[in-house]
């Protein structure tokens, strides 16, 4: 069994290093994407990334093996806003996150091991969406892709019909309500409670 160390990325070298990883699983998924955008130093990142904070999973060898962001309070909307057509006047502003960047690298992209990192994923998240009061996180994600996290217990709806990016190709926006998140996993209750009773 793999042994993956999870951490929140708090400083600026290893910050660098997930730009790169996520250049390489881009680079692999989704090459159009970059041979359209400028991203000459071979590492993907975007306008959200300063208002973002930073997971990732390093294997055995300390090398990243997968990566997620969770962008909240930005004054530049969120990537679901800027890309898909849905009503968003229902969300408070000031209590709405976006979950993005979910990258796992291509040899650990299997049942198994997508089951560990996601469930690390959630636990991270659950805390500091707690920790920031979000009660709500978009996603603009792929059938299959929400199919997944749902047998994972992370329960995305779509608010809005799926439709084609620009250059990722056809997607769901979603809604992931903080709440929901944990009535699905009682033991991310019970890590908030621990968490708050340090």
């Amino acid at each position: 069994m793999m042994n993956f160390t999870f951490l929140e990325v708090n400083n600026e070298e290893l910050l660098e290093d997930v730009y790169a990883f996520r250049f390489k699983i881009v680079k692999e998924i989704q090459p159009d994407y970059l041979s359209k955008e400028d991203f000459t130093n071979a590492k993907e990142y975007d306008k959200y990334d300063p208002y973002s904070v930073h997971f990732v999973a390093l294997d055995e060898e300390g090398k990243i093996c997968a990566t997620v962001r969770l962008i909240y309070r930005s004054p530049i909307g969120y990537p679901t806003e800027s890309n898909a057509k849905f009503d968003n006047s229902m969300f408070c502003r000031n209590k709405l996150g976006e979950m993005s960047r979910i990258f796992v690298d291509k040899k650990y992209r299997n049942m198994k091991t997508t089951k560990i990192i996601i469930e690390a994923v959630k636990r991270y998240m659950y805390i500091k969406m707690m920790q920031e009061g979000i009660e709500y996180t978009y996603g603009y994600l792929e059938k299959s892709f929400l199919r997944l996290l749902k047998i994972y217990k992370m329960p995305y709806h779509p608010i809005g019909e799926m439709q084609k990016h620009k250059l990722l190709g056809w997607r769901f926006p979603c809604i992931l309500y903080t709440q929901e998140l944990g009535n699905e996993n009682p033991e991310l209750i019970q890590l908030w409670e621990d968490t708050c009773a340090v």
